[in-house]
């Protein structure tokens, strides 16, 4: 049976069957891979704890001809950051960002070195109730994804907006994640950027829809 190795972060778990779980994952060599981890929602489980959405680990992973199976999952020691809930709503938004925008057997280090910024990013985030920084990260994060994936979206006169939020969808492409979060922008700046990203997410053609944009959106929305 071939085996395949890789550092990976997971992006999310779910129900499989009913002790198992499907892990969907993104490493660093080999891109989006999803694989079922055997027993895993046995509070017994070796493997549980190094499986936690969001965490960094080392996997080997079983290809199987029904579905592919994870034979070892080791977490990354120390590799995983404490989030606030703005964090783990940027977080979790993005990941299954990922999941949905990237397809199996097409890797970049690129977009696993985006996660690992926003991941780092989103820890210092305060709570959700103060929701422009998360809102803030999560469209910079979304657009860098776009970019690195060919869907960029052009920002300019051209395409409506006026100068403040091309500048600041310019400065969110360019400038890495920790320095975007530093970005003082207005309330209307903000929107319309926001509302940018939103909108390019809509016309991407995706393989399944997401939770992004529309529900970041809600659950951070601006009171």
């Amino acid at each position: 049976m071939p085996y395949l190795r890789d550092r990976v972060f997971i992006l999310k778990k779910e129900p499989f069957r009913e002790q198992d779980r499907r892990i969907v994952m993104y490493g660093r060599e080999h891109g989006l891979l999803v694989a079922v981890a055997r027993g895993s929602s046995n509070a017994s489980s070796k493997q549980a704890g190094h499986l936690e959405p969001f965490s960094e680990a080392d996997v080997m992973i079983a290809h199987g001809k029904a579905f592919d199976k994870l034979a070892v999952a080791s977490r990354v020691p120390d590799a995983l950051p404490r989030f606030r809930l703005g964090g783990l709503a940027v977080l979790g938004a993005f990941s299954d960002l990922i999941a949905s925008l990237t397809r199996p057997g097409i890797a970049d280090p690129r977009i696993f070195d985006l996660y690992r910024d926003v991941r780092e990013a989103a820890s210092s985030l305060p709570d959700a109730t103060t929701p422009e920084r998360g809102r803030l990260l999560h469209a910079a994060a979304s657009l860098k994804l776009l970019d690195l994936i060919g869907f960029a979206p052009t920002a300019d006169r051209s395409s409506g907006l006026v100068s403040g939020p091309v500048k600041a969808l310019a400065f969110m492409r360019r400038a890495p994640i920790l320095d975007v979060l530093r970005l003082t922008v207005t309330t209307d700046v903000l929107e319309a950027a926001c509302a940018f990203v939103d909108e390019a997410m809509r016309q991407t053609p995706l393989d399944r829809p997401p939770h992004g944009p529309t529900t970041i959106g809600a659950l951070l929305s601006t009171r």
